[in-house]
């Protein structure tokens, strides 16, 4: 049932930083600070010294001039020549990004020798700011008409496109649901006072599949599953988190339900699979059909390995999770992505500053279109003909995951899909709220939210978290929510998927 949902997911998000030299005399301190990992500057102390506030007042002044693209305003010489002077703005550049970026933009406007390795400088300074934030005019500070000649997305400190949210196959329904996204109260929760992430999962029948797509330690979407006995496929690219799992799923799991983790004769077994995928591959290397059901893994040479049996012996059998060592995304491709402890994505996050241990790895993404038609149909034992639950939590990539799940959509073969909504981390991957939104829609899917008390139109709903500087800030996380879209177009699916050969699912598709 649609409504048996309350949803709120761990975030997981990286921010990459570009280590490369600007090419303005005399900013290589700012080329230094760009580099750090500080901590987040609220937004209340952001930009509150004097020097800051004098150089906005000046700022703000020469852009009300009427030819401020060929009048140079000598106030703004004043500060940035004698006091507080250009070395204090540098040094002082992450008190306040927003600040420093116009100082730049203006400069950019009166130096045309220079112009071209400013608006380099601006671009990389932008990185440490929200783009759909200044997309959408919530900088107090005046950037001059200049801001379509930045580049604001960025993956591994590389330049890199928008995610388009055209569709780009038909839709598997022949009229459309309403464009609106509707409340989904509590009451909806069939009498449970417990309306949490994975009510919908307690409703699902032992057996079922839910893909979860950013599974960090886990300890929520995966560990829930299994407990009712669900077939889970996760997605996690990076080595330190699955790590994580292999030392936290088993005792949470062991919390939830005593004897899991341990099979009839008292020996530990797993009720997970983890699935390495090298970068620039598309699947694991090791067969699906060698690991499914996951009881056909028991001859490994290490007992200790062994997966357990489907049933435990208790009244209600428990699932498997098989987590494979990959990201999520529209193609497959190897990248570079940052680890750190609380979160991963593939965009660059600039607005969210990173502690100083974080480093690179090199990880896989794939597509879960190339996993289905091209890994688990061809082993001749797909664990299903369609999807259960798609729940989506890949801090801003969520677009590039639904790309790359186009083919399953025009199938009709997703039935629900638990989505994280965060405009501000969708703009880090240049993605259009509203778009992807209407790219659900086109795909027969009606979304559903939490904090709502009546139906929203698309526009109207995305504006809740775009109209303003408070659920959109320039620098921080701003608001967020997790939204269950449900398919009405939904008829499980007699037929399974096709294997497509040697070529890649999505390709023969066209």
């Amino acid at each position: 049932s649609a409504g048996r949902v309350g949803i709120r997911s761990a975030c997981h998000m990286t921010r990459v930083r570009d280590r490369r030299s600007f090419a303005w005399r005399g900013v290589s301190r700012v080329a230094a600070l760009l580099a750090g990992h500080g901590s987040l500057v609220s937004r209340t102390q952001a930009c509150s010294d004097l020097g800051w506030q004098s150089l906005h007042d000046v700022l703000t002044k020469a852009h009300r001039h009427t030819d401020f693209q060929n009048v140079f305003l000598s106030d703004v010489a004043d500060l940035t020549d004698a006091s507080p002077g250009m070395p204090w703005y540098k040094e002082h550049y992450q008190d306040c990004v927003e600040g420093f970026l116009s100082l730049v933009l203006y400069f950019s406007i009166h130096n045309k020798a220079k112009q071209a390795a400013l608006i380099d400088l601006a671009s990389s300074t932008a990185r440490e700011l929200n783009p759909l934030a200044l997309r959408s005019g919530l900088s107090s500070w005046p950037l001059f008409g200049l801001l379509d000649k930045l580049h604001l997305i960025w993956q591994a400190g590389e330049r890199a496109a928008p995610l388009s949210t055209e569709p780009w196959r038909r839709a598997p329904c022949q009229e459309l649901g309403p464009a609106v996204v509707t409340p989904l109260p509590a009451a909806f929760a069939a009498g449970s006072t417990d309306v949490s992430p994975f009510s919908l999962v307690r409703g699902l029948r032992p057996g079922a599949l839910v893909i979860d797509a950013g599974v960090f330690d886990g300890t929520d979407w995966s560990l829930f599953s299994v407990f009712a006995g669900i077939t889970v496929i996760g997605f996690e690219p990076l080595a330190t988190n699955r790590r994580l799992v292999d030392e936290r799923f088993p005792p949470a799991l062991e919390k939830l339900r005593p004897g899991a983790t341990r099979g009839p004769d008292g020996r530990p077994c797993r009720r997970h699979t983890l699935l390495p995928v090298l970068p620039g591959e598309a699947t694991p290397r090791t067969p699906w059909a060698d690991i499914f059901p996951a009881s056909l893994s028991n001859a490994a040479p290490d007992p200790d390995l062994r997966a357990c049996d489907g049933d435990d012996g208790a009244s209600s059998p428990l699932g498997h999770t098989f987590i494979i060592g990959a990201a999520l995304g529209e193609r497959v491709r190897g990248l570079n992505m940052t680890t750190r402890y609380d979160y991963s994505s593939v965009a660059d996050q600039g607005y969210l500053k990173g502690p100083k241990d974080m480093k690179r790895e090199e990880v896989a993404m794939t597509t879960l279109d190339e996993v289905f038609g091209s890994y688990l149909a061809s082993s001749g034992r797909a664990p299903a003909h369609s999807i259960d639950v798609l729940k989506i939590d890949v801090e801003g990539y969520e677009m590039g995951a639904l790309r790359g799940a186009e083919q399953l959509l025009a199938e009709g073969r997703v039935h629900y899909l638990i989505l994280e909504f965060h405009p501000g981390m969708l703009g880090s991957t240049g993605t259009d709220p509203l778009g992807m939104l209407a790219f659900l829609r086109h795909y027969c899917f009606l979304c559903h939210s939490f904090k709502i008390d009546r139906p929203y139109g698309l526009q109207e709903f995305v504006a809740r978290y775009t109209s303003s500087a408070e659920v959109l800030p320039v620098q921080g996380l701003g608001a967020i929510e997790d939204i269950v879209c449900q398919n009405l177009a939904w008829r499980p699916p007699h037929s399974p998927i096709a294997p497509r050969g040697q070529r890649s699912w999505a390709e023969s598709s066209e």
